[in-house]
């Protein structure tokens, strides 16, 4: 797929010289084959429930057939079932496969009768477990042939439209695990010459690429009023528009921090909480919060007594951290490094492999057992489960000085856990926190009771797979 370069110098003002726009256009590829999935999980299903009906059996089948269908949504198979790597596709085939019949047997049984039979069970399993097998190469075959591809166009004048390039290049799938977009492949990236034509060729452009969303990434506001112009007849026939940053918060599951400016926070929807809002998470918060303690009460005495006899110092760790709208507060953690070592005059960041790390303290940063007491900050209100982690100040001053929109991070309650946490690795650097803090706008954007569920889920699984410092 070719990259084109389309030149303008026809709009300047009157008394201005003429100015030469070059503005890039990329096309890239993406499949969507969801769609198909979900007619063929429908079709199936209503197949099984035509042969109850005629038959006049029970429905254990189709209730098998939904479950399984289910998980293969939530364990997102019909991404892997477009990839080239099998091996991705097994893994994720069986984790699917086990999911649903394991609900499936739990539902079926709940039934007082008839009881769950061994060959309704085994025929509604054959029939799920065939259909990703059936639709692979069927899927695979159809995107080769270009029939399931949404063609996009990647639009803008500056470095902006490379930079989304790069990043959609390198990242190769959305992180949003509901999303059943992949990309597929790239052209090569575009050289510094190109085709040079007038804006009324970007209509040919679409037309001979098959394009079917346009991405704009420009930022000089005449560049996106000539654009719009542009755009406006293909938009009404049909053509999907996106905003870059709008894009990748939906392609990405944050917002892109380097197409951001202050009037997209005035103007685009989300960041607002009503005040029914507001208490409900707080009640949220102060019961999971006594929850986690009670039930971890014989825990943190065992993980107390191991801190304190692996090496000397305090129990609990206090430190200063901004919390909302910039106000400071001590968070409590377990100790997990060594006292009795020469710290740094000013803070550093927790290495990967930090020598100051005591044993017991590796273990719990594993497992995060060491964030436990911060349950007591969530319940002085200091603090939530779910939000952006609060940093020290120092950072904080550093940062706010090196990557813009950082200070509005503050705008809501830091957590314990968060959407950064569980979508990126520990941060130990400034390109590392501005990654972050794209995933922390994104939560303040999006924040709702089932979003922090969706959250503590995911910690819990990434606890549990012990995937910490």
């Amino acid at each position: 797929m070719p990259s084109d370069t389309i030149n303008d110098t026809t709009w300047a003002g009157t008394n201005a010289p003429p100015r030469k726009i070059s503005l890039r256009v990329t096309p890239c590829s993406v499949a969507s084959p969801r769609v198909v999935f979900l007619a063929a999980e429908l079709a199936l299903i209503g197949a099984a429930l035509l042969v109850v009906m005629w038959t006049g059996k029970s429905f254990e089948v189709p209730i098998l057939i939904a479950l399984c269908a289910v998980a293969f949504h939530v364990k997102a198979l019909d991404r892997s079932i477009i990839q080239f790597n099998a091996a991705g596709f097994w893994r994720d085939f069986g984790h699917a496969l086990c999911w649903g019949t394991c609900a499936g047997i739990l539902v079926l049984n709940t039934f007082p009768a008839p009881r769950l039979r061994t060959e309704a069970y085994f025929a509604g399993l054959l029939l799920a477990g065939l259909l990703p097998l059936v639709l692979r190469p069927v899927l695979r075959h159809l995107i080769t042939d270009e029939r399931l591809v949404e063609g996009m166009l990647i639009v803008g004048s500056g470095e902006l439209a490379a930079k989304l390039h790069e990043a959609l290049a390198t990242r190769g799938s959305p992180s949003r695990p509901h999303s059943a977009s992949a990309l597929l492949r790239f052209p090569e990236f575009p050289a510094e010459a190109g085709d040079a034509t007038d804006f009324s060729r970007l209509p040919d452009i679409l037309r001979r690429d098959r394009i079917s969303r346009v991405i704009v990434a420009e930022q000089n506001a005449q560049n996106r009023a000539r654009l719009a112009a542009t755009l406006v007849a293909p938009r009404l026939r049909g053509l999907l528009v996106n905003d870059a940053v709008d894009f990748c918060e939906q392609f990405f599951g944050k917002i892109w921090i380097d197409a951001l400016s202050s009037e997209w926070f005035v103007y685009t929807s989300g960041f607002s909480q009503s005040k029914v809002s507001i208490f409900f998470k707080r009640c949220f918060d102060i019961f999971f919060a006594l929850l986690l303690l009670i039930l971890a009460a014989p825990l943190l005495l065992l993980v107390a007594m191991a801190v304190d006899l692996d090496s000397a110092g305090p129990i609990l760790f206090r430190q200063v951290r901004v919390g909302l709208h910039g106000t400071t507060f001590l968070i409590y953690k377990f100790r997990s490094m060594r006292q009795d070592i020469a710290f740094p005059a000013a803070p550093a960041w927790a290495k990967e492999r930090d020598e100051r790390v005591t044993r017991v303290g590796r273990l719990l940063r594993r497992f995060r057992l060491d964030e436990i007491p911060q349950a007591i900050n969530v319940l002085r209100g200091e603090m939530s489960l779910v939000g952006p982690r609060p940093e020290q100040p120092y950072f904080v001053n550093r940062l706010a000085q090196e990557i813009p929109f950082y200070n509005l991070r503050h705008f809501v309650k830091p957590g314990i856990t968060g959407w950064a946490q569980v979508k990126y690795r520990y941060g130990a650097s400034v390109e590392d926190a501005c990654e972050k803090l794209q995933y922390d706008l994104y939560y303040a954007k999006h924040r709702s009771c089932a979003f922090d569920v969706e959250i503590l889920f995911k910690t819990v699984k990434i606890v549990a797979r012990g995937i910490g410092l």
